[in-house]
């Protein structure tokens, strides 16, 4: 798995350009495999890894960010206000610094649905939320 994921990352990296779907993808697969080296790699396979989820994270920029936090939101868009209250922090997060209104929209509605969480699920989205940039 460690490989596999590993050789298709690269495959990715050596395309000069990617779909947001693919950069998504890159960032996946470079995930996966520098997991998996952690845990079963040398340390010159570990090094190989950590190069690769950088170049990876390198390449996706804001757009592997964007692209999870809008598939998150599409499928959560009937879920519990906890999960929208997330997912609408994570498009938030992903639009800081590339889309204003985009970003202050989502942060006003992870803000609102937040404010109505219960102590359980607050306990978790508070902390999280604090960490997104304000508009």
């Amino acid at each position: 798995m460690a490989a596999e994921c590993n050789n298709a990352a690269w495959g990715l990296i050596e395309t000069p350009e990617l779909s947001d779907a693919q950069v998504a993808q890159l960032v996946s697969l470079a995930a996966t495999a520098r997991l998996f080296w952690r845990k079963i790699g040398t340390e010159n396979q570990i090094a190989h890894a950590e190069l690769l989820f950088g170049w990876a994270m390198a390449r996706a920029g804001s757009t592997a960010a964007q692209h999870s936090a809008e598939l998150a939101l599409d499928g959560l868009k009937n879920g519990a206000d906890w999960e929208r209250a997330f997912a609408h922090a994570a498009m938030a997060a992903a639009k800081a610094g590339y889309d204003p209104d985009a970003h202050a929209m989502h942060y006003a509605t992870a803000e609102q649905l937040g404010a109505t969480l219960a102590e359980g699920d607050a306990k978790y989205f508070t902390p999280a939320f604090a960490t997104v940039p304000k508009p």
